[in-house]
C-alpha cells in the first residue's frame, strides 16, 4: 500500500513499466529474473503487479540482466518521454492555481533569457 495517494502520472508509470517488463522478459519467470538480477522475487512481483516502482538502480540491474536499454523498461530514461507534452501536463494539472502561475512565469522568464542570450 503506498504511503501517499499515487498521482495519475505515477499510476501510468507503473502500468508502462509492468507492460515493458513483461515484454522484455518474455520466456523468463520472475524467479529466473530474480536469480539473474539479485533482486528478490517479491520485489520483482511488485513491479509486474504495479504495486511498486523500481528504483533507478534496479532498472539498471534488470536492463543489464536482459541486455536491453533502461528506456526499454522505464520511460523515465527516455528523453522523448520526459520532454513530451503529456509528461508535463500530467504534473502541471496537479499543481494549485498559484503554483501553475509560478511555473508559467518561470518558463516565460527562461524563454526571455534564452532569446536574449542568442542575440
Amino acid at each position: 500500500m503506498p504511503r501517499h495517494k499515487l498521482t495519475t502520472f505515477e499510476r501510468s508509470l507503473r502500468q508502462i513499466i509492468a507492460q515493458n517488463l513483461k515484454q522484455v522478459s518474455q520466456g523468463m519467470t520472475q524467479n529466473d529474473l530474480a536469480t539473474k538480477t539479485g533482486i528478490p522475487t517479491s520485489t520483482l512481483s511488485g513491479y509486474f503487479a504495479q504495486r511498486s516502482t523500481p528504483s533507478p538502480g534496479n532498472v539498471q540491474r534488470i536492463a543489464d540482466a536482459l541486455d536491453c536499454n533502461k528506456s526499454a523498461i522505464d520511460p523515465r530514461f527516455n528523453d522523448a518521454f520526459l520532454h513530451s507534452d503529456a509528461c508535463f501536463q500530467t504534473v502541471f494539472v496537479q499543481l494549485s492555481t498559484e503554483r501553475q502561475a509560478s511555473v508559467l512565469k518561470f518558463a516565460q522568464a527562461q524563454l526571455i533569457e534564452q532569446n536574449t542570450q542568442r542575440q
